[in-house]
């Protein structure tokens, strides 16, 4: 290949690659702002409306910030980083853990986001179930 043909082959390469990174940053950058939906256990069976406050700090990683009720009178709000695991064909998966004391464990969060739907799907030693939100 002559120089000239290998550089332009090597620029379309580069291009390409920022290009898709920039479109999955831009789907990612879709999750940040204020969601609502709800939580349900599986091994208790309780469930409640859930909140959900998204940032997105870089391509990477993700704040968020669940409220909700249990018991639907005992408020709860908590912090949890989430880690992007993989993006593609238009859904992120992320991943996070969060120790939330003695009493509730550690919860560690499987995530899927696609489009305006998010569901995290957790467990700890004593519960599993999922957090399921849609943008307001």
């Amino acid at each position: 290949m002559q120089p000239t043909r290998k550089l332009l082959a090597v620029t379309m390469t580069i291009v390409a690659f920022f290009m898709a990174v920039h479109v999955n940053a831009g789907e990612l950058s879709n999750l940040s702002g204020t969601w609502a939906g709800t939580w349900s256990s599986e091994i208790s069976g309780h469930e409640g409306p859930l909140k959900a406050k998204f940032t997105v700090s870089d391509e990477n990683v993700v704040s968020a910030r669940f409220t909700g009720r249990f018991f639907k009178i005992v408020p709860f709000k908590f912090l949890v980083k989430l880690n992007v695991t993989s993006q593609e064909d238009g859904v992120t998966k992320l991943s996070g853990k969060q120790d939330l004391g003695r009493a509730l464990g550690v919860y560690h969060y499987e995530v899927t986001y696609q489009a305006n739907e998010f569901i995290a799907n957790y467990h700890t030693d004593k519960d599993k179930g999922v957090f399921q939100v849609k943008k307001k």
